[in-house]
């Protein structure tokens, strides 16, 4: 009997085993993470932004990155090849946070020589509270350890992601690299999407004091500026993108408009101490904030605007210094302040 047992104990190891095996070769030979090779530029199945970054920043040759949350997706890598004669890789993280972004700096400075990164320095990411920050990045695939591939190679979710890019394939269902993770195309950009991917806050809060985003943006930006100290050789382009008239909308209502411009006047000042860093404003471009036919939501912008603003980033029009900054600022305070929000829902207008 005690043969028998230790008989059939042997079987349930070897078939483990083999399905072990079966699942490893399948990921390898698949690679939907790109960890062992290098994407197809002419088409990929593209699904994962987090795991699949890991796979963009080992396998492709860059001297610079575009790194930023969703609102960096809409740009194409090749504008900046075009625009800065360079080498781009992109590397979106949906909501990313500020330790997610830094992981992925660090290991993109392990793979190629990183001469400028171009960094999306969302308002909302940098009054976000870190205890809030998603902290979603697959730590097994930023390193170059082979003893962490077992983690990819016998993972389910891994598995699963191989039998979908295999299908996806089959079916024709395919981006080219230079579209990787790019969603304009998947969405309409004019007023009425705006309006109705705007959830207005219903009610007029209490106006809160300038320093009540403070302690979260003092956080974050020591993320960045530690950025900026560990790589003084690289070039750090960060801008700011241009949120929609109907972010100073909801600001206005939930009475934080005046910490958004604490926070957007001390963190500016930080930023042009350092000589290594580099900023794009065009949170002031009033022709785009108030045309909402450029947006999704309240600050989701068009891929043609997207454009636009690569294009002018090595021109200087929109470059936000020590001499222009108290100016601009001011501006725009006085634009958002004094604008008429109701006019934008009444009945009619923009028909």
């Amino acid at each position: 009997m005690r043969d028998g047992k230790l008989r059939w104990a042997a079987i349930v190891l070897a078939v483990a085993g083999l399905l072990l095996a079966l699942c490893a070769a399948a990921v390898y030979l698949v690679d939907p993470f790109f960890h062992y090779r290098a994407p197809d530029p002419e088409g990929e199945v593209w699904f994962d932004q987090r795991a699949q970054g890991a796979g963009l920043l080992r396998s492709q040759e860059y001297e610079t990155i575009l790194l930023g949350s969703s609102l960096a997706a809409n740009y194409r890598p090749f504008w900046f090849d075009v625009f800065y004669e360079t080498t781009t890789v992109k590397i979106t993280f949906p909501n990313g946070g500020f330790r997610e972004f830094g992981q992925a700096l660090d290991y993109a400075n392990t793979q190629q020589d990183v001469k400028r990164v171009i960094f999306g320095l969302d308002p909302n990411l940098l009054s976000r509270s870190p205890a809030e920050e998603p902290d979603q990045l697959p730590d097994y695939l930023y390193d170059d350890s082979p003893w962490n591939d077992g983690r990819y190679l016998l993972n389910k979710d891994a598995l699963m992601r191989s039998a979908y890019t295999v299908l996806k394939r089959a079916q024709g269902e395919t981006q080219a690299l230079q579209d990787a993770f790019v969603w304009d195309g998947n969405v309409y950009f004019n007023r009425e999407e705006a309006l109705g991917g705007y959830d207005r806050p219903e009610h007029r809060e209490t106006a809160k004091p300038a320093d009540w985003f403070r302690e979260n943006y003092t956080a974050n930006l020591r993320e960045v500026t530690g950025w900026l100290e560990k790589y003084p050789d690289t070039e750090f382009i960060l801008y700011f993108s241009p949120y929609s008239i109907l972010f100073w909308d909801k600001m206005d209502l939930l009475g934080e408009t005046e910490a958004v411009f604490a926070m957007l006047d001390e963190v500016t000042e930080v930023l042009l101490g350092y000589d290594n860093a580099e900023l794009q404003f065009f949170m002031d471009d009033l022709e785009v904030i108030t045309n909402l036919d450029n947006y999704a939501d309240h600050i989701h912008v068009a891929g043609r605007v997207t454009y636009q603003m690569s294009k002018a980033m090595n021109t200087g029009v929109y470059r936000l210094t020590a001499e222009n900054r108290r100016e601009r600022l001011d501006a725009l305070r006085e634009f958002v302040v004094n604008y008429d929000y109701a006019g934008i829902f009444a009945p009619g207008e923009g028909a």
